[in-house]
């Protein structure tokens, strides 16, 4: 599957997650071109049965995000984010906001 979209870690409140995205409750998905896709359930996220697994295995969020190019997050660590970039082509965007639409505009 190509990757061409773009999932935002978001919270309960429909803002950017303030955590590390990898335990995001949700991902927002947009198009190239910013348009809403879908939401979805987070299955290694705080909501989930299996919380925080994907520290174990971060290949996880990647699998499930299969779809994804582009990964917006408030917090990603630095070896996390050269993996990514690296190892399997997903650029992580880090913002400073709550709001996706702000967000979005720094991919």
């Amino acid at each position: 599957m190509e990757r061409k979209f773009i999932a935002v870690g978001v919270d309960e409140n429909e803002q950017i997650w303030k955590g590390h995205f990898g335990i995001a409750p949700y991902f927002y998905i947009y198009d190239e071109n910013k348009n809403f896709i879908e939401k979805r359930l987070n299955p290694y996220g705080i909501l989930a049965e299996g919380k925080h697994t994907h520290h174990d295995n971060p290949k996880l969020i990647i699998e499930f995000l299969k779809d994804c190019k582009v990964f917006v997050a408030h917090k990603m660590g630095q070896e996390s984010r050269i993996k990514l970039e690296q190892n399997f082509g997903v650029r992580p965007v880090i913002v400073d906001t709550k709001n996706i639409e702000e967000a979005l505009a720094s991919v």
